[in-house]
């Protein structure tokens, strides 16, 4: 009998049997050598899986399967596929399967992002990986605090400079003061100073940290009810991934748009977006990121990135 293609499904958990979103699943023949195809997991409704298309028969075929997300170890290692390879077997009809279908669940240890035991200090911890994909060791990131010296609890805060290196597995962590401001440079970007700001928290990703981007927003007011010909002042408050609120409106780094300007207008002001209501209807203010200097994979968007207007 010919082989059949066949629908086939790998989810991913964790250790705590949750849905693992943004897992690379890359689909390989049975020796492991020639490549197929790759999709990245996603969640859909409670759980999160890469679904695929591959010739299945009875006796079934078999594939390798490489799995790799930073922070998540698969068979032991945090982010290395080289160590994350297992064989699935697709059958066709999937009724010949032994559990009755091509679906497959591989389970992963999630990184525990570790926290200051200090209500002074936040823990800043990540990943680096080099141009290749693979884990970037010994890598020197180099930390300059942009405050005087100060005293916490009595004791002086000395010192300017603090000096990092990242492991075998690219992994670096420092507590740092909350709500300080520091300069950081990296190794091979010396000329790319970043100056951050440490959020009032016990930790905070230390990618996030040093390059941050637009990940939510919230209104003032939270939805915009009108009449025709009325003038609304809307403040919306701008969060980065590092949750730093950015000033103002944050012009500099969103976009406003009203998706329906026969309902309303909008005005964009530094500190405040101006509605005014031209016609009976609703519609919807959305943001979108201006600055793309950075960008991030996968793209999550910007969460609450749509307020809604309602024109009478």
């Amino acid at each position: 009998m010919a082989p059949t293609p066949e629908t086939i499904r790998v989810y991913t958990v964790d250790q705590d049997d949750n849905p693992v979103a943004g897992v690379l699943v890359r689909i390989f023949d049975e020796t492991g050598t020639t490549f197929i195809t790759q999709n990245y997991t996603a969640i859909v409704g409670s759980v999160a899986y890469a679904e695929f298309t591959l010739d299945g028969d009875d006796p079934a075929i078999d594939y390798t399967i490489r799995l790799s997300k930073t922070g998540v170890a698969f068979d032991g290692l945090l982010g290395d596929d080289s160590k994350s390879t297992q064989l699935i077997s697709v059958y066709s009809p999937p009724a010949s399967a032994p559990n009755g279908n091509n679906w497959f669940q591989v389970q992963g240890q999630t990184f525990v992002t570790p926290t200051s035991t200090d209500p002074r200090l936040c823990r800043a911890s990540g990943f680096f990986r080099d141009a290749a994909g693979r884990p970037y060791p010994n890598l020197d990131i180099f930390i300059i605090a942009q405050f005087k010296p100060a005293i916490v609890d009595g004791n002086a805060v000395m010192g300017e400079r603090v000096e990092l290196r990242t492991d075998e597995n690219g992994f670096a962590q420092v507590d740092l003061f909350r709500n300080g401001e520091y300069r950081i440079t990296i190794q091979s970007l010396e000329d790319y100073t970043r100056q951050v700001f440490v959020p009032d928290r016990t930790s905070v990703n230390l990618v996030d940290l040093i390059f941050p981007v637009v990940k939510s927003i919230t209104w003032d007011p939270v939805s915009a009810v009108m009449s025709v010909g009325d003038a609304l002042d809307v403040y919306p408050s701008v969060f980065g991934s590092d949750f730093h609120e950015l000033t103002g409106a944050a012009l500099e780094d969103v976009q406003y748009e009203i998706l329906d300007p026969s309902v309303a207008s909008l005005q964009s002001m530094p500190d405040r977006l101006i509605l005014i209501a031209l016609s009976t209807g609703t519609t919807q203010v959305q943001v979108t990121r201006l600055d793309q200097t950075i960008v991030v994979i996968p793209d999550t968007g910007i969460t609450n990135n749509l307020l809604d207007v309602s024109v009478s």
